[in-house]
């Protein structure tokens, strides 16, 4: 990645990160967040509980089921008088509930519409003791409003804002519809039952979701520290693919790019081309002007080794010492002597002074070019390639020195 990009990044994960700290060092908090971190707790809070709403209503079902099958066998059915009928409007939420769950914009609007079903269910709830007339079916229409306000805060994955809307707004209508037609809300019972369950459930999810916002900010220091954990390893990774002096790939890297390039030269069947460089008396120039100058002086090349090796595929190495190797795929060994032949006289150019040069005034380089195109079957000739290209560099110091030689 772009340092200039990285930096912002870095800069910006850092910031969360103090703020994620000093949020969780609090002993309570607001159930709200900065805007960016609130945005990111409501995606990931919205989205689990869209995939697990339609199997929560499944297992709300079975409670349903089950509720009816207890009050018909406690009560009886000839008792029941409008009980099945007014009950079943509960199936009836379930099922647009259900239904709701397979729209692919669900997730985004979850919790509005989970909420105004919600409060239908509650409106329903508080409304149907009105609706039955027999007193002991009654008072179990009034226990079964607990569960349906257990449902609602517990149950549905609600924030604690939209169930506290869904649990009191709902109610409050129905006490309103109630007595806009004339019908006693019967007080004594509500209170403890709708009252208390109300109550009771907006303590459990305030609870729940002071809790899920403390593990969803413990989870993104956790992904950061991850995220940081990766960078150091790509970078460690970097690191021991690059040589530090001149910063060209180091003698690892050369290896893996040099065996994966052979791979696909024997397999498209086209030519590989060597070019080992070796500063010509290096040792006598670091002795005369000092280790730093001749660290200069390596980097300096270097950067002359990276302007000849820009084509896609090219790759330039530190070979070890004061030896650099340059790889062509694809290219034959006349096209090679011709950027050999350009690398000496870039370096004539740059003319850096050698006091202590057996060939000239300046720093030189003996080349050695060496091409062979892979054949399949033969696991010798990348080994074969780099002994041509080492022989040819002494070649050229045998003949002289600040020249290249091919094979």
């Amino acid at each position: 990645m772009d340092t200039d990009i990285e930096l912002p990044v870095a800069a910006t994960r850092h910031r969360e990160h103090l703020l994620i700290e000093r949020l969780l060092k609090r002993t309570a908090f607001k159930l709200r967040f900065p805007e960016r971190l609130e945005t990111a707790y409501r995606e990931y809070r919205d989205a689990n509980a869209a995939t697990q709403f339609r199997s929560s209503v499944i297992y709300i079902a079975y409670v349903y089921a089950g509720i009816g099958i207890m009050a018909t066998v406690l009560v009886g059915h000839e008792r029941m008088g409008l009980w099945p009928l007014t009950f079943s409007s509960f199936g009836l939420l379930l099922l647009v509930g259900w239904l709701m769950s397979f729209a692919r914009s669900f997730h985004l609007y979850y919790q509005r519409l989970t909420s105004a079903l919600a409060a239908l269910a509650v409106m329903v709830a508080v409304t149907h003791p009105t609706l039955i007339g027999q007193q002991e079916m009654r008072i179990l229409v009034h226990i079964g409003t607990v569960y349906v306000m257990v449902i609602i805060y517990l149950s549905l994955n609600l924030r604690f804002i939209y169930a506290t809307l869904a649990g009191w707004g709902g109610g409050l209508a129905a006490f309103a519809l109630q007595m806009l037609a004339g019908l006693e809300p019967e007080w004594r019972m509500l209170a403890p039952t709708y009252g208390g369950a109300s109550l009771l459930g907006m303590a459990l999810c305030y609870r729940g979701e002071y809790q899920s916002r403390r593990m969803f900010l413990q989870g993104r220091l956790l992904q950061q520290e991850k995220q940081r954990i990766q960078q150091l390893a790509d970078r460690l990774e970097t690191l021991s693919l690059v040589d530090s002096l001149t910063g060209l790939a180091n003698r690892r890297s050369f290896d893996q790019v040099f065996e994966r390039e052979w791979r696909r030269a024997r397999r498209e069947h086209h030519p590989m081309t060597l070019i080992f460089v070796d500063v010509d008396n290096f040792k006598a120039y670091n002795d005369f002007y000092g280790h730093q100058q001749g660290d200069d002086c390596l980097r300096q090349l270097a950067g002359i080794m990276t302007e000849h090796s820009a084509r896609a595929g090219d790759f330039a190495a530190r070979y070890g010492g004061e030896e650099f190797v340059l790889l062509y795929p694809g290219l034959g060994s006349e096209e090679a002597g011709v950027i050999a032949q350009r690398i000496l006289e870039s370096v004539r150019t740059r003319a850096m002074p050698h006091a202590r040069s057996s060939v000239a005034e300046y720093v030189t380089l003996s080349l050695g070019v060496a091409a062979l195109e892979p054949k399949a079957g033969v696991h010798e000739d990348r080994e074969s390639l780099l002994r041509r290209a080492d022989e040819a560099v002494y070649r050229a110091k045998r003949n002289g020195r600040n020249r290249f030689e091919v094979l």
